[in-house]
């Protein structure tokens, strides 16, 4: 296998098989890009250099482990026979492999290598088999652009997960031969080999959303007119209230309860990640899934409530970073 190490990896280079042990560790190359290092515990293929690199401390992410049957340009939305949303810390990884090796030898040594160091695959495809929108797909979510949007031909792909206790570690690796493409940042030749390599660690992450209290409520709406609900959470993607909901529901419910004459308006917002009319539709069930909880679990006359969607239309901060983003996903109590 054609893999080497960092000399910072961490141990879990005990868990690779006798194999690999043919190859030393050497330092970062020389060519990587400023900034750019390998994901912890992670091999790369010899002589390869990371061309481009991004990583976020909280994304969410979503995973392919089926064919990708469409692609939206519009709202950057993928169509998959199966997928997995992920949420947790984000590092996405682009190398450059000099001209010789094919990405079917490139794939063949990952794929090894991952099974190797406890990494389980979720799912694998070649070429066409991975769906006519899979260039479209890596394009428009990480490094790279067109450089792997053009160039499905000769790609493979490949989903594992690694399982440490409640941590998980998921990668997509994705494997072209380049054809087509241009990338001002990056220089490729023809048939040159470029690894994308996605991983998204997860894991028991602390809710720090702390809930508004039933009097902060009322203080708020009677000095400010709206009250941001801090700890209201949903899946990614979903109108599903998530388990850690319920303290922040509790306060609204105790807020309501103690003035029955009050109604209200929970409105819905979201970021601008997608298209408009997704992010209107997925505000407004959002809203209505807190209405619906309200009255079902704790019996508030719907009389009181009306939810609303306002999508992106209304953002508290820029959406130019994943926290603005995080801050935008939300939803408000207006008085009636």
């Amino acid at each position: 296998m054609n893999l080497r190490r960092r000399k910072s990896a961490s141990t879990s280079a005990c868990l690779v098989t006798a194999a690999l042990l043919l190859f030393t560790a050497q330092p970062v190359s020389a060519a990587d890009k400023a900034g750019c290092r390998d994901f912890d515990g992670m091999m790369r293929f010899q002589n390869s250099s990371i061309a481009l690199c991004d990583s976020r401390s909280f994304a969410e992410y979503t995973l392919p482990i089926g064919k990708i049957t469409g692609f939206d340009s519009r709202t950057n939305h993928a169509e998959m026979e199966a997928s997995q949303d992920l949420e947790g810390r984000l590092t996405q990884l682009l190398y450059t492999i000099p001209k010789g090796p094919s990405s079917a030898e490139v794939f063949r040594n990952y794929k090894e290598y991952l099974a190797s160091a406890g990494y389980r695959v979720l799912y694998e495809a070649k070429g066409p088999d991975f769906g006519p929108s899979q260039g479209s797909f890596f394009e428009s979510m990480g490094p790279g652009g067109q450089i792997v949007g053009y160039s499905a031909d000769q790609s493979r792909y490949l989903a594992a997960v690694k399982e440490d206790g409640a941590a998980k570690t998921h990668i997509a690796l994705y494997i072209i031969e380049f054809d087509d493409g241009y990338n001002p940042e990056l220089k490729v030749e023809k048939g040159q080999v470029v690894v994308r390599l996605d991983a998204v660690q997860s894991g028991e992450l602390k809710n720090g959303m702390v809930a508004v209290s039933a009097t902060e409520i009322a203080k708020r709406l009677d000095t400010a007119g709206q009250v941001i609900l801090s700890g209201i959470l949903f899946d990614f993607n979903k109108a599903q209230l998530k388990p850690d909901s319920r303290a922040a529901l509790d306060q609204i419910a105790a807020f309501l309860k103690s003035d029955p004459t009050r109604k209200v308006y929970l409105v819905g917002h979201t970021d601008n990640v997608g298209g408009f009319d997704f992010n209107m539709q997925l505000s407004q069930a959002r809203a209505d899934a807190v209405v619906a909880d309200l009255m079902t679990t704790y019996g508030i006359n719907p009389a009181r409530l009306k939810g609303y969607g306002a999508g992106l239309l209304a953002p508290i901060a820029s959406n130019a970073s994943e926290d603005g983003r995080a801050r935008n996903r939300r939803v408000e109590l207006i008085p009636q």
